[in-house]
C-alpha cells in the first residue's frame, strides 16, 4: 500500500516531496492522445470513431494492484474509450508527478498523500490548488501488522519493549493506532526507527522484540522466532488504504476521460471479485509472483467498489474522519505543524 519495497511485492512508502526536474518530453506538444488534451479522431469525419484517450499512471506491483493490471489485461479501459498506460514509479513523489503532469492519476497511501499536501501548504500553496482524492482504491486487511516474539501475546504486552516503525511514515501511524487499542501510546514503548523491510529483518534476526511490518516478514517472523502476529490491519479497518488522486485542474474541469477511467477500474474490481482464479492467472506476471501466490495474498487486501466509495466519500462518510485522524496524528508528532481542512481535498463529482 505505498509503501516501502518488498521483495517481489513492492509498496511505495510515504515520502517527503523531492525536488524534481520539470518534465519536458512527456509534455511535448503534438501528442493528440494525451489525457490533458482532446483525443484525435484520426480524420475530419464526425462519424469516425474517436481514438481512446491516453491516461498515464505509475504503479508498483503489489497485491492491492491486481485490479489495476486487470484493467489493461482485460482491456476494460478501452471499453470506456481510455488507454491506461502504467509506468514505473521514478524518483518523484506520487503527488509531484501529478502536479508536473508526468502522470494523470496516481495511487498513493492516504498518509503519504496528506503528508505531501502538508509540505506543499507549508511552501505556500493554496489548498484549493492542490491535487484531489477522487476515488478509494484498496485497503490493507491483514497484509500489514505487528509481529512479536513468543513472550508477547497482546498489544498491551508491548509496553517497555523495543518495536520497529519508521518515524513519520505509514508504519508509525499504524503502530500508534495499534497501541491505542490497548490504551498505550508510542511513548510507552521503545521505538526503533526502521522501515518495515529492515524492521522485519531485524525481528527475524532477533535484535528487536517486535516489528511493525508487512508480508512476507509477518509470516517469516512467526516461523523464524515462533512469534505472534498480535495485531494486523485485519483488526484495524481502513487504517492503511490507497486513494486515487488527480490534479486540481482536472478535478475542476471534470474531463470525460477521468470518470471513464474510474469506471474501468470498477469493472476490473468486479472482475477480480467474481473470478479470482482467472484474475490471478491473468495478472500474476504483472505482480511478479505465481497465480497461487496471488490467490493466497488476495485476502490481505480489500478492493474498494463504487458502493464502498459512496459509503466512504459521500457527505458524512468515514473517509473524512479517517483523514482528520491522520492529520491529527502527524500534527501530534510535529510533521504537520498546522492542521488543515481535509474536506477541501476530496471530490465526489466523479462517482456515478
Amino acid at each position: 500500500m505505498k509503501k516501502q519495497n518488498r521483495p517481489g511485492l513492492i509498496k511505495t512508502g510515504a515520502t517527503l516531496l523531492l525536488l524534481v526536474t520539470m518534465v519536458t518530453s512527456l509534455l511535448a506538444c503534438g501528442n493528440s492522445n494525451s489525457a490533458s488534451g482532446t483525443a484525435s479522431t484520426g480524420g475530419s469525419s464526425s462519424a469516425e470513431t474517436q481514438e481512446p484517450v491516453v491516461v498515464k499512471t505509475a504503479y508498483a506491483p503489489f497485491i492491492g494492484g491486481i485490479g489495476v493490471y486487470a484493467v489493461n489485461d482485460k482491456q476494460f479501459d478501452l471499453a470506456h474509450n481510455v488507454d491506461l498506460q502504467i509506468g514505473a514509479f521514478g524518483n518523484t513523489s506520487p503527488l509531484m508527478s501529478v502536479i508536473t503532469g508526468d502522470v494523470d492519476i496516481v495511487f498513493t497511501t492516504l498518509q503519504s498523500y496528506l503528508v505531501s499536501i502538508n509540505a506543499l501548504i507549508e511552501e505556500g500553496s493554496d489548498i484549493s490548488s492542490l491535487p484531489k482524492i477522487v476515488y478509494l482504491h484498496n485497503a490493507s486487511t491483514g497484509a500489514d501488522g505487528i509481529v512479536a516474539d513468543a513472550s508477547i501475546k497482546t498489544v498491551a504486552d508491548l509496553k517497555g519493549k523495543s518495536v520497529t516503525a519508521q518515524y513519520g511514515e505509514v508504519t508509525h501511524y499504524m503502530l500508534a493506532k495499534a497501541l491505542s487499542t490497548a490504551g498505550l501510546t508510542v511513548e510507552d514503548i521503545n521505538l526503533v526507527d526502521m522501515g518495515p523491510g529492515k524492521g522485519g529483518a531485524a525481528f527475524v534476526a532477533g535484535s528487536v522484540d517486535a516489528a511493525t511490518t508487512f508480508e512476507p516478514y509477518l509470516s517469516q517472523g512467526t516461523t523464524a522466532r515462533n512469534g505472534n502476529i498480535i495485531i494486523s490491519t485485519a483488526d484495524m479497518e481502513n487504517t492503511i488504504l490507497d486513494v486515487m488522486v488527480v490534479s486540481a485542474k482536472n478535478a475542476e474541469e471534470k474531463p470525460e476521460w477521468l470518470q471513464n477511467t474510474l469506471k474501468a477500474v470498477e469493472d476490473a474490481t468486479q472482475y477480480v471479485e467474481s473470478d479470482l482464479d482467472a484474475a490471478a492467472e491473468l495478472t500474476a506476471d504483472d505482480l511478479q509472483v505465481s497465480a497461487e501466490e496471488v490467490k493466497t495474498m488476495f485476502p490481505t487486501v480489500h478492493l474498494y467498489t463504487l458502493e464502498d466509495n459512496h459509503e466512504g466519500m459521500d457527505a458524512g462518510g468515514w473517509l473524512y474522519e479517517t483523514m482528520q485522524d491522520v492529520v491529527n496524528f502527524y500534527n501530534s508528532i510535529g510533521v504537520i505543524k498546522e492542521p488543515f481542512d481535509v474536506n477541501e481535498l476530496v471530490s465526489t463529482d466523479f462517482l456515478w
